[in-house]
C-alpha cells in the first residue's frame, strides 16, 4: 500500500479531525524513529513504519464501544492490502485485546509512541503559546510526571521505550516531539 492509498483508506473510515490528526503525529513519530535505527532506511521501509502509525487507529470509529474488536475490522477491512509486518504492528498495539504480541522494533514503537502523541499535544495545548514550536523535553517530562496531568494516558506504555526500545525516556520525548514540529502546520499546533 502507498502512503497515498493508507491515507485516502484513513479519511474513508475516519471523520473526526482530532483523530486524523493523531494519526498524523503518529506517522511523523514512527517514520523517525526508523531513521533512528535504520540509518540507511530506504524509502519502502520508512513507507511500512509510516503506514503503521498512519493506519493504526483507523477503524477506532467503528469499534469505539468494543476495544476487543479494534485492529480487528481495519484488518478485514484493508488487511489484504497490507504486508503481513504491517499488519501486525498496528494489531500489536492492541495486543491486551488482539493477542498479537509485540515483538519487532516496529511493534513496539507504535506501542510507546501512540500515548506520546496525545500526551505532547495535550501539553501543547496547555502550554500559554498552545504551539509546539515552544515545547522542548523537559516541558514534557514535568507534564509526563505530573499524575493529575493528562490523566488519560498511560505512562506506563510510554515508559517501555527504555526497556523494549532500549532509548531513554527523555530522548524518546525529544524524538517523537521533535517529529511532530515537523509537521506542526498539519496539526495546526
Amino acid at each position: 500500500m502507498t502512503r497515498a492509498e493508507a491515507y485516502e483508506a484513513l479519511h474513508t473510515y475516519i471523520t473526526n479531525p482530532n483523530l486524523i490528526k493523531h494519526h498524523l503525529a503518529c506517522e511523523a513519530i514512527m517514520t523517525s524513529l526508523c531513521k533512528r535505527f535504520y540509518t540507511n532506511a530506504d524509502e519502502v521501509l520508512l513507507n511500512k513504519w509510516g503506514i503503521v502509525g498512519l493506519l493504526h487507529d483507523a477503524d477506532y470509529e467503528l469499534t469505539r464501544g468494543n476495544p476487543a474488536d479494534h485492529t480487528i475490522v481495519l484488518q478485514e477491512k484493508i488487511g489484504a492490502s497490507l504486508d503481513q509486518d504491517v499488519m501486525h504492528a498496528i494489531k500489536a498495539h492492541n495486543y491486551l485485546n488482539t493477542g498479537a504480541v509485540p515483538s519487532s522494533l516496529m511493534d513496539w514503537s507504535m506501542y510507546c509512541c501512540d500515548e506520546l502523541s496525545g500526551l505532547i499535544i495535550t501539553s501543547a495545548l496547555s502550554h500559554p503559546d498552545k504551539n509546539l514550536a515552544s515545547l522542548d523535553a523537559g516541558f514534557i517530562m514535568n507534564r509526563f510526571n505530573d499524575s493529575s496531568f493528562a490523566k488519560g494516558v498511560n505512562h506506563e506504555q510510554i515508559k517501555m521505550c527504555e526497556e523494549k526500545l532500549k532509548i531513554p525516556l527523555k530522548d524518546f520525548i525529544q524524538i517523537s516531539l521533535t517529529a511532530m514540529q515537523g509537521i506542526a502546520p498539519e496539526l495546526n499546533l
